[in-house]
């Protein structure tokens, strides 16, 4: 079980006939890209938008969730090199996986609005292809979900590599329920990347600048300033779960935290990394407290895990919502 755990404005109501929505809409990807996708639907509690979901190539997957009412739902797909062409008809979004009810008042609800395309549902609505949105446009940083966005976040800094052949490097981050990184020169020409290159993994950060991609859960970013912090909570609570950690369970299921960076194994097994971020919510959950969120770099899975307890040698989650719990002792 703790294996399966750790796998990995609204519209006018004129616009709308409101009926129980046919089986038969979907949505597939020809583009040759991996996508992320959105979709603003409406039930009988009102409008709700979903996203990102990941859509690989040749890919299709059912937009609709299920209690879904009307003739036609709105979607929006980005990918590395395309652009998507909407049809102006704007919901509210945010970076990373997420679920927002209502499409009034983004911006000042902490969202951004973004464009979306008209599409049929049911069975009139066939097979939708992306290709017909999302059309290629050459540049590899290409606009994505969230982009051009001013953002400021408090960042764990997890350093800084060379880029080969070239004189710039890339650093990373993470914070704000994301993997952020960013790329400068190498050297003492450009004075912020000269202070991240001198930092230590795991330095506490506020990071400042346009993002200007992001897919999911990674988010690339046009840094203006970065300025160290003092830690906060969440930051000595990382710390604190550095290390391998055993499960009382089932000794053969351990994982190691290292950095932001979890690896799982099982009976020998080696599961794909994760990126991990403690903190005061988790997207999409009402509750409080402090919370621990692990996320796979291909925005494949978002779980989140509540830290019922944590002390030198024992740490209890419980996994959301389900409320299962599941106790680890570190190794010695």
């Amino acid at each position: 079980m703790a294996l399966y755990l750790w796998l990995p404005a609204l519209l006018l109501a004129a616009l709308l006939d409101i009926q129980p929505a046919l089986a038969g809409a979907s949505i597939c990807n020809d583009t040759g890209e991996l996508h992320y996708l959105a979709v603003s639907s409406r039930s009988s509690s009102g409008w709700a938008t979903t996203g990102w979901k990941p859509l690989l190539p040749e890919e299709c997957m059912d937009p609709l969730p299920q209690g879904h009412q009307g003739r036609f739902y709105y979607f929006r797909a980005e990918g590395p090199g395309h652009k998507f062409r909407d049809d102006g008809v704007r919901f509210c979004t945010a970076p990373g996986r997420f679920r927002i009810e209502g499409g009034r008042n983004c911006v000042s609800r902490g969202y951004s609005e973004r464009g979306f395309a008209k599409a049929r549902a049911g069975a009139a609505g066939g097979q939708v292809l992306l290709s017909a949105r999302s059309q290629q446009t050459g540049a590899a940083n290409a606009a994505a979900p969230g982009s051009d966005e001013s953002l400021a976040v408090e960042v764990v800094f997890q350093g800084c590599a060379r880029l080969r052949g070239d004189a710039r490097v890339r650093c990373r981050f993470v914070g704000g329920g994301m993997e952020i990184s960013t790329e400068g020169h190498h050297g003492f020409s450009d004075p912020q990347f000269t202070i991240l290159q001198g930092l230590p993994s795991g330095a506490p950060l506020v990071v400042d600048g346009v993002l200007t991609a992001s897919f999911g859960p990674y988010g690339e970013l046009a840094l203006r300033s970065v300025t160290l912090r003092q830690p906060n909570r969440f930051d000595r609570m990382l710390q604190q779960i550095q290390g391998e950690w055993l499960s009382l369970a089932d000794p053969e299921d351990r994982f190691t935290i290292t950095g932001s960076i979890r690896r799982a194994f099982y009976y020998g097994s080696r599961m794909a990394p994760e990126v991990v971020s403690v903190q005061g919510s988790c997207r999409g959950l009402t509750q409080t407290g402090d919370f621990l969120m692990a996320w796979d770099r291909e925005g494949r899975s978002s779980l989140c895990y509540r830290i019922k307890k944590l002390t030198g040698d024992r740490l209890t989650l419980e996994y959301l919502p389900r409320g299962t719990e599941l106790a680890y002792h570190r190794r010695p």
